[in-house]
């Protein structure tokens, strides 16, 4: 039988693909569709045919799975920001926890690994400490502030509530959108580059409960974008914006600015109250430290959870004494800080100038001493170190690391590593490239992050 795109096929779902889709059969061929789980009988329309696999776009639920819920927001299914919020959510974590195992079985070749049962999250709702919203207009052409619809890069879903980060920062998003309408300010047209308001991004402390605005735009300015910034300042600042725990303590003005033929700049401007935001971050074993974030800063946007996945990693540090520490793709030095208080000295090397300064600053704030930080490529920085590990973290991008980095890294032959990662694929394929320098998996702790999504990170103890 030929297949043909655009055709409609009814599937039945009997597992989901790491990515949230779908996975059943047509006429014996592996299936794909979005917005599925395990149970639904679909009418879905093909849009890809390979020899071993087709994708659909779901057309109907001709009958729902047992277990399908209804979601919590009156977005989901068109705002594609919380994929499995249809799921209830042990459901999330029994998924997750089989896409770490079949991960490591399927790409890795390894099998009969000690993983941990999923840690899940205790606020599976408004759990992110960050979001961006951005300004455009809507698929009518109406002003709007919101996310981006998927696939579809101009249009703009105008939202007036969201689940993820807090229903404070709803309000914020709901006042700013009010306000700038008001004034009749043009979002920015990436496709002409003319307009002025670009995006809005909100942080929270969840511990200290800071919150801090920084609205980034164009340098087209209208008239009187100073007294209209500041206006918008005031009003963010005022008492008809405020909540009975959280409390507004920064306002930033942030311009691109963007010539043809320059490199894009930016410049910030401080509006109100504090230059960075004070969250704070307690482990189980008691230790706690302060982190001052700036607003391009990374930060992890779960804190509660982050709290939880780096305990996971001092309590694989500590089960032996450690001398010195490396903690490889180290961002803003929050590892390493947390196991300088274990070991004799920590090095952290990161390719990104403004992270290592914010990992430094973090150091003096929180008096560890005992951890250095160096900036550049960690291929090659590895090199210039000469005093032997005991122990190697690796906390690196989405993408893993390379061959040449698990040379590197055996060349200096740690008795321990501690792998943190976001993605499963590459954890598996990496750390088969480790077994055969001789290390051998201990555990694997998956955590979950962000509830509602495909999304896992996972803690890797690797020994020899």
């Amino acid at each position: 039988m030929t297949l043909k795109k655009g055709q409609l096929v009814e599937v039945e779902i009997s597992s989901i693909a790491f990515g949230g889709r779908g996975i059943g059969k047509y006429n014996g061929i592996t299936c794909f569709v979005d917005k599925t789980m395990p149970g639904d009988k679909v009418s879905a329309n093909l849009t890809k045919i390979k020899s071993n696999f087709l994708e659909a776009e779901l057309v109907e639920i001709i009958s729902p799975s047992k277990d399908r819920q209804k979601p919590k927001c009156k977005y989901f299914g068109i705002c594609g920001g919380c994929q499995l919020q249809f799921m209830p959510y042990e459901q999330q974590l029994e998924l997750k926890q089989q896409q770490v195992k079949d991960s490591f079985e399927r790409i890795g070749k390894i099998k009969n690994i000690n993983i941990s049962k999923i840690i899940g999250s205790e606020n599976i709702y408004y759990y992110r400490n960050k979001m961006e919203f951005s300004f455009g207009y809507d698929a009518k052409m109406k002003f709007a502030l919101g996310m981006h619809l998927p696939n579809r890069r101009f249009d703009i879903l105008d939202l007036e509530e969201c689940h993820l980060e807090s229903e404070f920062s709803a309000k914020i998003v709901n006042k700013t959108r009010e306000f700038f309408a008001e004034k009749r300010l043009e979002p920015f047209k990436y496709t002409n580059g003319s307009g002025f308001l670009k995006a809005l991004y909100i942080r929270e402390g969840k511990r200290t409960n800071e919150v801090m605005i920084n609205l980034v735009t164009s340098d087209n300015l209208p008239n009187n974008a100073e007294k209209i910034m500041q206006e918008y300042a005031d009003f963010l600042s005022s008492d008809e914006i405020k909540d009975n725990d959280k409390k507004v303590t920064s306002i930033y003005w942030t311009m691109i600015i963007a010539k043809k033929g320059v490199p894009k700049t930016s410049k910030e401007f401080l509006l109100y109250g504090n230059k960075a935001l004070t969250e704070k971050m307690i482990l189980e074993d008691g230790n706690e430290m302060v982190f001052e974030i700036a607003p391009q800063a990374f930060f992890q946007v779960n804190t509660f959870q982050a709290e939880i996945l780096y305990s996971q990693v001092v309590r694989m540090a500590t089960n032996k004494p450690q001398k010195t520490v490396f903690d490889l793709f180290c961002g803003t030095g929050t590892i390493g800080l947390f196991l300088a208080k274990h070991a004799g000295q920590v090095y952290g090397i990161e390719l990104i100038e403004d992270a290592v300064k914010v990992a430094r600053e973090n150091a003096l704030k929180n008096k560890t001493f005992n951890i250095d930080f160096f900036t550049g490529d960690v291929d090659k920085l590895l090199k210039d170190l000469k005093e032997p590990p005991s122990l190697i973290v690796i906390d690196p991008p989405r993408i893993g690391i390379t061959q040449k980095t698990v040379k590197l890294i055996n060349d200096f032959s740690p008795n321990q590593l501690i792998y943190v990662s976001c993605n499963p694929a590459t954890l598996a394929r990496d750390c088969a490239w480790l077994l055969e320098y001789g290390y051998k998996i201990k555990e694997v702790q998956p955590v979950d992050m962000f509830p509602h999504t495909y999304h896992i990170e996972c803690v890797v103890l690797l020994e020899r």
